[in-house]
């Protein structure tokens, strides 16, 4: 593991994601929760206290990681990988809530169908388990923002600066690039939609 990402879930991780790729690093995203073998499990155990999680197993097969559920246990990886580097994606606070509704609702629209699908319910229990971390049962757009903006400032504060990068999408190439000393990409940074319809594509293709 050489790269973690800090930054929460709708910060632009899957555009983060995609940019990492490129730059060579294999990422884990929460789209690989899903379709890597035995994680979900690992992660269901994990979060319901049932067991430790061993984080080089887990990340075996990768060299960074960005979005939830690991970010919220950036520093667990710090410890387990003291050379990382470590990237915070920020985005505007509002816009961020904004998303995070939208990928709620999207969520739950498929909830009707986890009593027949068994990686959807697994799915679903990961998420419910990471939402409650977040907003601790309050939704509310002044609270979830205050939880947003609290762990943002506890990332700052507990790496070091000079193992941080903190990064927003529309900043592009340069500072990623910079940061990781990678040669800058002829092609232009991927931006990459995170809406409904992506949601939806991820759970049909992955889950169902």
């Amino acid at each position: 593991m050489q790269v973690i990402g800090a930054g929460m879930s709708r910060t632009g991780t899957m555009s983060t994601h995609a940019a990492l790729e490129r730059l060579g690093f294999r990422c884990y995203h929460m789209t690989e929760v899903a379709r890597a073998g035995g994680h979900l499990e690992a992660w269901q155990r994990y979060l319901s206290g049932a067991g430790p999680m061993d984080w080089p197993v887990l990340f075996q097969n990768y060299e960074a990681t960005v979005d939830t559920p690991s970010c919220l246990f950036y520093r667990e990886i710090m410890a387990a990988f003291p050379d990382a580097r470590v990237v915070l994606t920020l985005r505007d606070p509002d816009k961020w809530y904004d998303s995070l509704v939208t990928l709620a609702s999207a969520l739950e629209e498929f909830r009707p169908m986890a009593l027949e699908s068994r990686r959807l319910g697994q799915f679903l229990t990961i998420t419910d388990e990471v939402g409650q971390r977040l907003t601790s049962g309050d939704f509310s757009r002044e609270h979830c923002i205050a939880k947003f903006n609290a762990h943002n400032d506890a990332v700052r504060n507990h790496v070091p600066e000079d193992r941080l990068l903190v990064f927003k999408v529309q900043d592009g190439w340069g500072p990623l690039c910079a940061f990781l000393e990678r040669p800058v990409p002829s092609e232009p940074f991927p931006y990459l939609n995170e809406g409904r319809a992506t949601i939806h594509a991820f759970v049909r293709e992955a889950l169902l």
